[in-house]
């Protein structure tokens, strides 16, 4: 994008704002504008939060249990502050389980997902949701994140740890780990909306979340089989806690700002020889059941590498 300078007055030179950007982030004549230098580059940044939507009016008739959950996941991150579900019929379609779900009891659970997220009223055909989040605190994005880590890292601790002793207990429980993870990336993602980072860091960041959140499903279902195995095999028990281990590395990378670049080359090297090893190994149908649910977290080292280069790294 080019613009002209132009001179005002005798020693004032100036450049006109772009108009989609002054709307986005509301800019009136006489706010305050951060500009930056960096070597031959001005960088003109707003503090200025995006606006929020006050309120969404939402018919849900036709959905069923998917498009309703990605519209609420939509509407949180975008900070909505009041979402209006309407309907004519009691229940919508969950295809997943193939049956019929009632729409007040799902909503009441799944809004659990949604850190400030509450139902304020409810009718027949109506239920109104409501977020108690007045500021958007945007700055304990790297307290989420920590938050994030630790969930998962006790998510799969535990899950280690039943295999050797009673993993239908831990199995029972996986949804409860599940569901907390989740709720965390999704409030990560809705402060990630309204930082103040470059639109390339909430991009790398927003995609890696949502790599972090498939992961996650992965694991669940990778409990799935090992719950429907007949006995857990020791060739199991090595693997996927070597998986899990190397997925925890990948995840410290981006909590270090000064990452070695030794510990990166050793993180590389066992990630090739782990999949290495997997790929070689003879497994039985049950194992290969198992493995084949939680292979993808070993494709995961590029995204967490490109992270930690977006978020720390400065060639300036």
């Amino acid at each position: 994008m080019k613009r002209k300078v132009n001179r005002v007055g005798k020693n004032t030179l100036t450049v006109s704002l772009p108009s989609k950007w002054v709307k986005k982030y509301g800019l009136k004549s006489g706010k305050e504008v951060e500009v930056t230098e960096q070597g031959r580059n001005l960088i003109i940044s707003s503090k200025t939060f995006i606006k929020k939507i006050k309120r969404v009016n939402l018919n849900i008739d036709g959905f069923n249990k998917h498009m309703l959950n990605r519209h609420l996941d939509e509407f949180y991150r975008q900070g909505v502050e009041e979402i209006v579900l309407k309907f004519t019929k009691e229940t919508i379609p969950d295809y997943k389980y193939n049956k019929d779900i009632r729409i007040h009891r799902y909503v009441r659970k799944v809004i659990e997902r949604f850190i400030g997220l509450e139902i304020i009223s409810r009718a027949t055909n109506k239920i109104v949701l409501q977020s108690l989040i007045t500021k958007e605190e945007w700055e304990k994005t790297s307290v989420t994140q920590n938050r994030i880590y630790f969930l998962i890292k006790e998510f799969f601790d535990e899950f280690v740890l039943a295999m050797d002793d009673d993993f239908k207990k831990f199995h029972d429980k996986s949804y409860d780990y599940h569901d907390s993870i989740v709720k965390f990336s999704a409030y990560y993602l809705r402060l990630l909306n309204f930082s103040e980072w470059s639109e390339n860091k909430k991009i790398r960041m927003f995609g890696l979340i949502v790599i972090i959140d498939k992961i996650i499903d992965k694991v669940r279902h990778t409990s799935e089989r090992v719950e429907e195995m007949k006995k857990i095999t020791p060739k199991i028990k090595k693997y996927v806690k070597e998986i899990f281990d190397l997925f925890i590395e990948q995840f410290e990378m981006i909590n270090k700002k000064n990452y070695p670049v030794e510990d990166l080359n050793k993180l590389i090297r066992k990630r090739y020889d782990l999949v290495n090893r997997v790929n070689t190994e003879k497994f039985n149908e049950e194992e290969l059941k198992v493995i084949s649910e939680c292979n993808i977290i070993l494709d995961t080292i590029n995204d967490f590498s490109e992270a930690h280069i977006t978020l720390f790294e400065d060639y300036r």
